[in-house]
């Protein structure tokens, strides 16, 4: 029997379109359960706040200003479920500190399920799936002329952009759902409770596509960031040289975290002073292992860079005690244990939290959507020796430059053992 062309026409097509609408539906139901997961209380077993310090470069010094942010690490694991872990992250401008009262700001909840319980000591890749869900407030100024523009036309339009991502992590999958939320409220870091109800009901209704990714030959990992920055820093604290690498996969896209270098430190000065100078922190951590990461996506080969100082002994062993981002030349953040946290001379106070995100706020959104790449920092690198001990960098986050304002507050510092401090003021940027 012979089909007309018309006919054979139509029947492929009611054949594709119901193929892709049962993909679609496929690929949704896994978000849906990620968005799930994410949503339920999380019995938080241990937390660490940091203060926010940021700084610009002026020639041949570096200038900054303390508290200027804040924010926290949290990790636990699930009452109902003993293979269930998560960590979570939250770092940002805090505009009742800020300069110009910036507002940017990023949050990750991140949740790992284990093959075994988490009573038993883990072994490495034994994460079965994991779940990510990301806000941030959204930027793409690069510069301090782009912030600027961005804010302004905030004021003008009186509406808010922020970013979601939710996304579903397999050994033989990955998938992803990216969102963006205008909204009449400027939420701060510290409506983060408030703020991400709002994203979560933005993401059930989404009918936006979602992205997958499901190669035979990709990182068949299921761990997402947090937990690989966490693996890998047990892994220096516990001894194992570096360099060392592991894939993971962020918003459906490959990516490899390398722990370039693991050096002991065996002093870290810190000092902070609030905007009135009254001492906000002043401390020295001894015996420290300064670790250097990089993340490169695959297929883009960009890179971004952060270092994590962690303790290595008593209560603050594998503890990140500062967490340094830099992503261009001029431009720092670095974010410091804050007090009442557990001491360098306290007794043991449990269990010690080891971290991930691209930081640092790139730190927990690493991929291709939410990374900036740091750019060549003359006349070197931007790592440690250039950031001093004294404690404070500045970046936004989340792959945005904080506006500066017109006088700095300078701490000097030659290296990571050595400190000076001074104070001036130099014309802004």
């Amino acid at each position: 029997m012979r089909v007309a062309p018309d006919r054979l026409a139509l029947l492929l097509f009611f054949l594709f379109t119901s193929l892709g609408a049962t993909s679609a539906t496929a690929d949704r139901q896994p978000i849906l359960d990620a968005l799930r997961s994410v949503r339920e209380p999380l019995a938080v077993s241990v937390e660490y706040n940091y203060i926010m310090t940021a700084r610009v470069r002026l020639l041949f010094f570096w200038a900054g200003k303390d508290d200027v942010g804040n924010g926290y690490i949290r990790r636990g694991t699930s009452s109902a479920d003993s293979r269930e872990e998560f960590f979570q992250v939250l770092f940002g401008s805090d505009p009742e500190k800020a300069p110009r009262a910036i507002n940017r700001w990023g949050a990750g909840t991140e949740i790992a399920w284990h093959r075994a319980p988490l009573a038993v000591p883990p072994r490495e890749d034994d994460v079965t799936a994991s779940a990510f869900f990301g806000f941030m407030k959204s930027s793409r100024g690069k510069s301090v002329a782009e912030i600027e523009s961005e804010l302004k036309n905030e004021q003008e339009r009186a509406l808010h952009s922020f970013t979601g991502i939710l996304s579903r992590v397999e050994p033989d999958r990955a998938l992803s759902l990216v969102v963006r939320l205008e909204s009449d409220t400027d939420f701060t870091l510290h409506q983060y409770e408030l703020a991400a109800p709002v994203m979560f009901d933005h993401m059930q209704s989404s009918g936006l596509p979602v992205r997958s990714l499901a190669s035979a030959g990709r990182c068949s990992r299921a761990g997402s960031f947090l937990a690989t920055v966490a693996e890998l820093m047990d892994l220096a604290v516990a001894g194992l040289p570096a360099p060392q690498s592991r894939c993971y996969v962020h918003d459906a896209q490959e990516n490899t975290l390398t722990l370039e270098t693991a050096a002991p430190v065996a002093s870290l000065p810190v000092r902070l002073h609030a905007a009135d100078r009254t001492p906000l922190l002043d401390t020295t951590y001894p015996n420290l292992l300064e670790l250097d990461f990089v993340s490169t996506h695959k297929l883009t080969g960009k890179k971004v860079y952060f270092t994590i100082l962690a303790g290595t002994e008593g209560p603050l062993r594998g503890v990140p005690v500062q967490i340094r981002y830099q992503p261009n030349w001029w431009f720092q953040a670095v974010l410091n244990l804050a007090p009442g946290n557990p001491a360098p001379d306290e007794p043991d106070a449990g269990l010690p939290l080891t971290l991930a995100k691209h930081f640092p706020f790139a730190a927990f959104m690493p991929g291709e959507a939410f990374s900036v790449p740091r750019r060549p920092a003359p006349p070197k690198s931007p790592r440690s020796m250039d950031i001093p001990s004294t404690g404070t960098l500045a970046a936004s986050p989340f792959g945005s430059p904080i506006p500066w304002p017109q006088k700095y507050s300078a701490q000097i510092s030659a290296g990571s053992g050595h400190t000076a401090e001074t104070t001036c003021s130099a014309p802004g940027p």
